[in-house]
């Protein structure tokens, strides 16, 4: 099960997403009915709403497994995702999940897909860079 600061980091993002949406409906509302501009704020209230589909289906996934611990006793049941901050590592690795949705989604060669997949490229980079700091602090300094 993902631990705590990895699961404020997926509801993080999911307030992103929603509020991405919010501003693309405002922006939809504020062009011509039929403009280009229309058409493209209904596009990216649409690709973001199937992405919000499967973050949530991840976020249930999630949310059973938890569910599952605490009745095994394995994690305290009083734990609440706004007492809980996320680390940077959990941010990371909660934008490359959503990077990863995006591309399961995006029609194959399409401009979505290959900027999805740079994402996802760079996200690699920035956790492994990430994790590397972490383990240097952890570990004792080498004499």
């Amino acid at each position: 099960m993902p631990d705590r600061g990895i699961f404020r980091a997926t509801t993080d993002q999911m307030f992103d997403f929603l509020e991405q949406i919010r501003a693309h409906e405002q922006a939809k509302r504020e062009s011509p009915m039929g403009s280009p501009e229309f058409v493209q704020e209904a596009r990216d209230v649409e690709r973001l709403s199937r992405l919000v589909f499967r973050w949530a289906q991840l976020e249930l996934q999630m949310a059973q497994e938890a569910e599952g611990r605490v009745a095994r006793g394995e994690s305290p049941a009083d734990v609440r995702l706004t007492n809980v901050q996320p680390r940077p590592l959990d941010r990371i690795l909660a934008n490359w999940r959503e990077a990863q949705l995006r591309l399961e989604i995006a029609m194959p060669g399409s401009e979505e897909a290959q900027t999805a997949s740079e994402e996802i490229e760079r996200l690699r980079e920035e956790y492994q860079v990430a994790h590397e700091v972490v383990l240097t602090k952890e570990s004792p300094a080498q004499a």
